[in-house]
């Protein structure tokens, strides 16, 4: 390729690049009509950290300390995905920006409740969003909670 080719293709190359972040930034801030919707969120929980690839991830969402992480009636969504390796990623689809937290297990046994010893501990991994650590007791929603704007979002739990 010659030298005249190459420049002709960097050229296009940067006008290229100049025309898709123009376009992004009319999108971010509204103009042009294109705005994101809530079919555009996507938050993905990834639980990395299984020890081993048996069954499922369960997860569930809350946008509000009321419940959390315990009572099942005041989940905002629930999502589930496949152990792979050692991970698996549960995906939440449409979620409005917010402030939510993250609950999920590794449901080895497919009975979808978290298997527990004679004294009431976890027997199958489970962790919270921001790697929030029980103590006695299961940790605050405070302590769990994150921020969501909207758009493709990704949060990591690791087992515990």
């Amino acid at each position: 390729m010659g030298k005249m080719a190459r420049m002709e293709m960097r050229k296009g190359v940067l006008k290229f690049a100049t025309v898709a972040l123009g376009a992004a930034a009319m999108a971010m801030v509204g103009f042009g009509g294109v705005r994101a919707t809530a079919s555009d969120n996507l938050l993905r929980v990834h639980f990395v950290g299984c020890p081993n690839a048996k069954g499922s991830v369960k997860c569930a969402i809350y946008n509000s300390p009321d419940g959390f992480p315990t009572d099942r009636s005041k989940i905002l969504e629930g999502a589930e995905g496949p152990v792979v390796g050692n991970a698996a990623v549960c995906s939440f689809k449409d979620l409005p920006a917010g402030t939510y937290a993250v609950a999920a297990f590794q449901d080895e046994d497919g009975s979808g409740n978290i298997r527990k010893n004679m004294l009431g501990i976890p027997t199958e991994v489970y962790g919270f969003s921001n790697d929030a650590k029980p103590t006695f007791k299961a940790p605050s929603f405070q302590a769990a909670s994150f921020q969501y704007s909207g758009g493709a979002q990704d949060v990591t739990i690791h087992a515990q």
